[in-house]
């Protein structure tokens, strides 16, 4: 039998692997010299974590590496293959790839990662709370926080997505610090409006208003205690950090906040980020092919309405929106004429 490839083992990001099951779905039929066949391997080669993914999905061995030996499915997957060989456990396995496909379905419409937090939101949902304190926050779709005020701290933890924080005034008496966590540090309000996202890379700070305390994940949140990881961002400002460091203070976006009425807007953005924003309103999959990723958009686009989105990047860029069935969109690039 094929020694496991713990490699393989190491996860990758949601965004590779939805990406890697549309190249499944795309790729389904597709002669041996089919233009999307060099697309893919184009694909395959820009970072390791596509191949990861690649052989994750497509290799039962990569698959059973995935699980503890212990586990029911795995160990069904194993008896069935020295047993009866391959195509007995072929029924097994499809059930296994079915709880998988059912599991990223939920996934598209409702992240399983925030189930359990204190509010969150789905695919092409936003949602605005008042916290006890009269804090208003409004999640962006796809994202989740848990709130802990204590006597001594109002924190809001940040699990995935986006978040803007407009923090309460109203009350002289509130001395508790207004704190938002995310994995990579702590950002203390002083008084202010901002927007907190967390992608897979790290968490991005856009000051809106007053000015925002950073402070990476290796520093107490505590302001008395001194930390060098730690930096003031102003109104007009945003930051980049990670668990280990803070990025440069950069101007902020003049319309950072405009996703909150449904709307986004970029300035020559590539294409493949934009997708990746679109797709926080999709059920399905949209992806962009390697060919037309790199293409920049300036614009504005609506995020609740998917279709004209799309109708206006392929009447904008020299692209086009393929279908496959009701899961998959394709953005690639339009044919030479």
């Amino acid at each position: 039998m094929n020694a496991c490839r713990r490699d393989d083992d190491r996860p990758v990001s949601r965004r590779v692997l939805d990406d890697a099951i549309a190249w499944q779905l795309q790729l389904d039929g597709v002669a041996a010299g089919h233009p999307d066949r060099a697309a893919h391997k184009a694909w395959l080669a820009a970072h390791p974590d596509h191949a990861r993914a690649w052989r994750q999905l497509a290799q039962l061995d990569d698959e059973l590496c995935a699980l503890p030996r212990q586990a029911p499915i795995r160990s069904v997957l194993v008896r069935s293959r020295r047993r009866a060989g391959w195509k007995e456990a072929a029924g097994t396995l499809a059930l296994a790839l079915a709880v998988g496909l059912g599991t990223l379905l939920v996934d598209r419409h409702q992240p399983i990662g925030g189930l359990l937090a204190d509010y969150r939101t789905g695919t092409s949902e936003r949602r605005t709370v008042t916290l006890p304190d009269n804090t208003v926050i409004v999640l962006n779709a796809r994202s989740a926080v848990d709130v802990d005020f204590g006597a001594d701290t109002r924190a809001l933890r940040l699990r995935a997505g986006e978040v803007h924080i407009e923090t309460a005034h109203r009350d002289p008496a509130e001395k508790r610090p207004f704190i938002v966590f995310t994995a990579d540090g702590s950002l203390r309000a002083l008084g202010t409006r901002f927007i907190v996202r967390r992608d897979d890379d790290g968490t991005v700070l856009t000051v809106t208003e007053s000015a925002v305390l950073a402070r990476a994940a290796a520093c107490p949140a505590e302001p008395e205690a001194a930390c060098a990881a730690e930096q003031r961002v102003d109104a007009g400002q945003r930051l980049y950090l990670t668990a280990d460091a803070l990025g440069t203070v950069l101007p902020a976006a003049a319309d950072a906040e405009a996703w909150k009425e449904g709307m986004l807007v970029v300035d020559g953005e590539p294409l493949a980020a934009v997708v990746a924003e679109l797709a926080r309103y999709r059920p399905g999959l949209l992806r962009v092919a390697p060919d037309a990723a790199g293409l920049r958009v300036t614009g504005t686009l609506p995020l609740d309405d998917g279709e004209r989105a799309l109708a206006v990047l392929a009447a904008s860029l020299p692209v086009r929106v393929v279908r496959y069935g009701n899961w998959l969109v394709s953005i690639e690039a339009a044919p030479a004429r």
